[in-house]
């Protein structure tokens, strides 16, 4: 999926030293949006261009905008040989599948492709039999990984946007940890993981945006969380949607049906250890609805949710128990 949602807006100390600490903050453009990555270092070393060549290698594996890269390969030739990047993502997105009973199936791409939102040229009306008949080329059950290929059916196709920003989170993640840096906080397209203390010794502070269509910069954040060796993402309905006959269609699509997820969930942040899994799971829960979600996440205690659904006119939110625990009032 897009992952033009919720923003993040990280609120930290303005102060880059601390006795023998630095911090160190790293911007740039990534994944077709903007990564914001700081870390506390005692060493002071910068590892922006490290960052950055790890990105690159990512986009190389999974960016579907990289007529060279291998998913891209995959879709055109159905097999490729798989590098770590991949075979990682596949191996994620193949238990989700299975965990949601296929409402999180990274084998939607022909559809949200033929809605437009790939294109950032939107289509004007919605052709429900081509809906359809692109339904017969979905269902992540038919990839098939056997040792480090990959291979696909006939016409089918398949992105990991909806993942690959969390895990390339995690990836950046490791890096640090390598270099024995244990205090950072990582941001790509609103998903993050904060792990340790920000330079102050205290949690990483992070603000999340009200599901509005525009951000009202006078009240705009539902929460503030704090955040130590957390991953969050959130996913909405919101901002990215195609608009016909005064009805929204959200860009993301419930695999069963070909259309989008016409359910009262209008927001899902989750917090999780790992940011690809919080990154998938929001955007599984999306699709999935509210009563699925709340089905799902009573026997689990690795995810905590927040979740805003419109009740009639009004807005209403459901918080897990722990979940409120990361609020701060």
């Amino acid at each position: 999926m897009i992952r033009t949602l919720v923003l993040f807006f990280l609120i930290l100390s303005s102060c880059n030293s601390s006795q023998d600490k630095f911090l160190i903050t790293n911007i740039g453009k990534a994944q077709g949006t903007y990564y914001n990555i700081k870390y506390v270092s005692s060493s002071n070393i910068d590892y922006q261009n490290k960052i950055d060549s790890i990105l690159n290698k990512i986009d190389q594996s999974l960016s579907i905008y990289d007529s060279s890269s291998l998913i891209s390969q995959l879709n055109k030739d159905n097999y490729v040989v798989a590098d770590k990047y991949l075979i990682d993502v596949y191996n994620v997105a193949y238990q989700l599948f299975i965990e949601t009973d296929g409402y999180f199936d990274c084998t939607s791409y022909p559809i949200i492709n033929e809605l437009g939102f790939y294109k950032n040229k939107k289509s004007e009306y919605i052709d429900s039999l081509k809906i359809i008949k692109l339904l017969n080329y979905v269902g992540f059950d038919k990839v098939k990984l056997d040792t480090n290929s990959i291979s696909l059916p006939d016409n089918y196709s398949i992105d990991f946007n909806a993942i690959a920003q969390g895990y390339t989170v995690d990836v950046i993640g490791h890096f640090l940890t390598s270099k024995n840096i244990n205090d950072y906080l990582i941001e790509i397209g609103g998903e993050l993981l904060a792990k340790g203390k920000n330079i102050n010794s205290n949690n990483w502070v992070v603000g999340v945006e009200k599901p509005n269509d525009k951000i009202d910069f006078t009240d705009r954040f539902q929460f503030v969380v704090s955040l130590e060796n957390k991953s969050l993402a959130t996913s909405g309905s919101y901002r990215n949607y195609i608009e016909k006959d005064n009805i929204k269609y959200s860009h993301i699509i419930n695999p069963k049906t070909g259309f989008s997820s016409l359910n009262s969930l209008l927001s899902v942040t989750v917090i999780h250890e790992d940011c690809i899994y919080a990154d998938a799971y929001a955007t599984a829960f999306m699709a999935m609805g509210l009563e699925k979600t709340l089905e799902f996440i009573s026997n689990r205690d690795d995810i905590d949710i927040f979740l805003i659904y419109s009740n009639g006119s009004k807005l209403e939110t459901y918080s897990s128990d722990y979940f409120k625990n990361y609020i701060l009032n």
